[in-house]
């Protein structure tokens, strides 16, 4: 009977707090909380691609009117010089609100020059708002990607197809991805089918003439919360298969061993031919000395095409 004194007793208390309330009772809300804000702190256009809009909004609860000014400042490294690598469509660089247009956009048009600079950079800055203060997205970082990259006849995604050791024939699509610095370096994201991470890319190095590719061998090419390391390692194919005179003779026999690589050869219109076997090693510690078998290997031969 205590008990249910104390709970009854505790539930009228309760009920006495809520009926206290006004349940009409929200927040509110003033055109002096209105603020202007950059909708994204990050963008990249291609050189030789389509215009770029960043959008600007200028949030109110009646849609109240306002401006803001915006400055552009280069990349102290890699800066992108406006009427070399971009043109601004806003010669103002004023963007002015209103009830019906809320929401305005900085225009960024790229210039393809026709020769390779590497990518550039510049940051967007709001500044000097009329009718509303400064939102906490004040700024945008913006990348011109240049489209001479020495390897863009490689870059980008590839369909891939060949034969599988445990599946049979595969097609799938592989991505080409260049190298924030190094300019003989790619970074190739599903590499395997059914055995890649696309946080784990593995990278290649092409060769001067651009004629070669070599995937080194034991990088982690995936992540899983059941085994602690997944590596690429491979086998090498019959290279004289393909034209090349080297020791490698036998197909999918020896095994490619640390500090060695996979070879790709890379023909003038961009094809790859990966000319030995690979695939994704389980193991069940970090050292990677207890195998849990493969997730999938791919054959020799495999050909990857834009």
């Amino acid at each position: 009977m205590k008990i249910f004194k104390l709970t009854y007793g505790l539930m009228a208390a309760a009920m006495l707090t809520f009926a206290s309330c006004n349940l009409n009772d929200y927040p509110e809300f003033s055109d002096s909380d209105a603020f202007v804000a950059i909708q994204q702190t990050s963008a990249s256009v291609a050189e030789n691609g389509d215009t770029l809009k960043i959008p600007v909004m200028l949030t109110s609860l009646s849609g109240i009117s306002g401006s803001v000014d915006f400055t552009i400042s280069p990349d102290e490294t890699a800066g992108a010089v406006e009427g070399e690598q971009y043109k601004l469509a806003n010669a103002s660089k004023t963007l002015t609100f209103s009830k019906d247009a809320a929401t305005q956009y900085i225009v960024v048009v790229p210039i393809d020059n026709e020769k390779f600079t590497g990518d550039t950079k510049f940051t967007i800055t709001l500044s000097n708002p009329q009718g509303a203060v400064l939102g906490a997205n004040k700024t945008c970082n913006v990348t011109v990607e240049d489209d001479e990259h020495p390897l863009a006849f490689i870059l980008g995604t590839l369909n891939a197809k060949g034969i599988s050791y445990f599946n049979g024939e595969q097609e799938w699509e592989i991505t080409f991805g260049k190298d924030a610095n190094d300019l003989s370096k790619v970074w190739i994201y599903n590499l395997v089918p059914g055995g890649s991470s696309s946080s784990s890319p593995v990278y290649g190095i092409v060769n001067d003439e651009k004629t070669e590719i070599r995937i080194p061998v034991g990088q982690e090419i995936a992540k899983s919360s059941s085994y602690p390391k997944i590596l690429l390692e491979g086998f090498y194919g019959d290279h004289s298969a393909f034209g090349i005179e080297d020791e490698h003779t036998a197909d999918g026999d020896e095994d490619i061993p640390n500090g060695e690589y996979i070879t790709g050869l890379i023909a003038a219109d961009g094809t790859i031919t990966i000319i030995d076997w690979f695939g994704s090693h389980v193991y069940t510690d970090d050292a990677a000395t207890a195998s849990a078998g493969w997730y999938n290997i791919m054959q020799s031969g495999i050909v990857l095409k834009k």
